[in-house]
């Protein structure tokens, strides 16, 4: 078993690493072996351009449009990037089938976190092996050692908050005796890279350059620290797969790392030019009004009408599209469903078919990336800023009994909604006018308005926000996946049966199914078509790099 999972990786990583540069896989410690990686130029760009392999992990349309439907965020029926599929009601397992039209939802982020992982375990292999960068005169080798532990603690917190386990992959990995650990134990190791991250650029005077991470300010040795303790910090939260895993957070290591804050809003940059540096959730599970549309249960809390508490209540096929009548001035005017909020707006009948569920139906939108696709794909998105950094703050600060600090902070966002401020944990509005709704009609506390703030202010900022916080706060729809399952063509590849999560009859989904077929000594004409099929789309993702479909289906 161990042989044919090292051949399995070790062929991600090969293809990684020459995704990067023209390069063969050599033993560096081999002196008198012509050396596939020279240049201090090929061993920089090695580590630099694996960001862009990660950026790819989560700001493309896999698994990002999926999450948000399964946290309800937005809604769509269109089967792109697995949305309906994911946000289907009552929920379903999973598909890990490899010929699963939108497999890519786990095979994607899987592939492209190891081809990260690879260019970075070569580049710093090779600064193991003596080479030494220069520029303008300085050695700037430390730069390149921190960038790549940087990213070696992004890709391994992306797997581990999206799998149930992975391969931990680094310079140091003997590639033969590679085993999947739990998610817990590749959520360690990234904690572990974060910190030699920052040991290694404290106290260093670089400049890292903008074009490292995607065309943002160029970061100096203290903008990285910071940075990277503050990514560390949002990660510790998408982590936890339960309420009690998400308590179990070391919420004063959260402040700590947070204390100094961001040194400036961390985001992306359209050109007008190419999609590399695109992010699809800002557009087309957001602002494209002929692709989504909000989730009721994104908005409707803010519905003071007892429309809400109908809808929550209704089967699905009941769920009839409703006027959200609301006092928060970022769903609309005041009281008046069919205006423009400052965040959101009106936009009327969905443009959804019918049979595919009316649950999907919702008449508003968010317009705040609208400027992106309006103003010919030009400008900058954000990414991670002072309001998610607020929020992060105000859980850590309810968790340890600091109620008066997280009261400022959601009292802080309410007042963006012209929402009246909590002076103790009960909700200040009376009971026909409070925000948010419970989906009994009751008003929400302190605790319910800090999650609604965050789900309104932080709304398809991050990677998957919405779906690990209803992870771990306990809110994602009964037999929802709480995870995905290592890609199906992945597990044939290593001769391991597979398995998946989501649906009845799973008790690890959201509280209320998966299915675990016995697929590797199966040679029924369908087990042969499924693994003709595993090694199809093996060729497939890494023989070629394709742009996500941009039409509807």
């Amino acid at each position: 078993m161990r042989l044919f999972k090292a051949l399995a990786l070790t062929g991600l990583v090969a293809l990684g690493a020459s995704a990067c540069a023209d390069l063969e896989v050599t033993n560096l410690n081999d002196p008198d072996q012509q050396r596939a990686i020279t240049t201090p130029s090929d061993v920089e760009t090695l580590i630099s351009g694996a960001y862009y392999s990660f950026y790819r992990v989560t700001h493309r349309g896999y698994p990002n449009a999926a999450f948000s439907t399964a946290a309800d965020a937005h809604t769509s029926s269109w089967g792109n990037w697995g949305m309906r599929d994911s946000g289907w009601e009552p929920r379903k397992a999973f598909n890990n089938d490899p010929s699963y039209s939108y497999n890519n939802m786990a095979e994607s982020p899987w592939a492209l976190s190891y081809r990260a992982l690879a260019g970075v375990r070569d580049g710093l292999a090779a600064i193991d092996g003596g080479i030494v960068i220069e520029e303008g005169g300085q050695d700037v080798t430390q730069r390149a050692v921190a960038f790549g532990k940087f990213i070696q603690g992004m890709a391994h917190a992306a797997l581990a908050s999206v799998f149930d386990q992975a391969f931990v992959v680094d310079e140091n990995s003997d590639l033969e005796a590679l085993e999947l650990v739990p998610y817990t134990d590749v959520w360690a190791a990234a904690e572990q890279k974060f910190a030699e991250a920052i040991s290694a650029a404290q106290g260093t005077n670089f400049t890292f350059p903008a074009q490292w991470v995607g065309g943002n300010t160029e970061w100096t040795s203290s903008d990285f620290v910071q940075f990277v303790k503050a990514f560390r910090a949002r990660w510790r939260t998408k982590i936890p797969r339960t309420p009690a895993e998400r308590d179990a957070v070391d919420w004063n290591s959260v402040l700590t790392d947070l204390s100094a804050g961001l040194p400036f809003d961390f985001g992306g940059y359209y050109d007008g030019a190419t999609t590399s540096w695109w992010d699809r959730k800002k557009l087309h599970t957001a602002g494209i009004p002929g692709w989504a549309r909000i989730d009721n249960r994104t908005v409707g809390p803010a519905d003071v009408s007892g429309n809400w508490e109908v809808w929550i209540a209704a089967s699905p096929d009941d769920k009839e599209p409703f006027d959200i009548t609301t006092p928060d001035s970022r769903i609309t005017q005041p009281m008046q469903p069919t205006t423009e909020g400052k965040y959101f707006t009106y936009y009327g009948n969905s443009p959804f078919p019918a049979s595919r569920g009316i649950y999907h139906y919702g008449h508003y939108i968010d317009y705040r990336y609208n400027f992106l696709w309006l103003g010919g794909y030009i400008g900058f998105y954000v990414d991670f800023n002072e309001a998610e950094v607020d929020f992060l703050r105000a859980e850590a600060h309810y968790r340890l009994g600091n109620v008066d600090e997280a009261m400022a902070i959601v009292n802080k966002y309410r007042a963006n909604g012209d929402l009246p401020p909590f002076t103790s944990e009960q909700n200040p509005a009376g009971p026909d006018m409070c925000v948010p709704q419970m989906p009994d009609g009751s008003c929400g506390d302190l605790w319910e308005a800090l999650k609604y703030e965050k789900r309104i202010e932080c709304f398809h900022v991050s990677f998957g926000t919405e779906f690990f916080d209803d992870r771990g706060w306990g809110d994602l729809v009964e037999d929802t996946f709480i995870h995905l399952p290592v890609p199906g063509s992945e597990l044939l590849l290593l001769l391991m049966d597979i398995y998946t999560f989501g649906g009845p009859g799973d008790d690890t989904a959201a509280p209320g199914g998966g299915v675990t077929p016995n697929i590797i000594n199966d040679f029924s004409p369908e087990a042969l078509k499924m693994k003709r099929r595993a090694l199809e789309r093996f060729d497939e993702y890494y023989g070629t790099e394709t742009l996500d479909p941009d039409v509807r289906h």
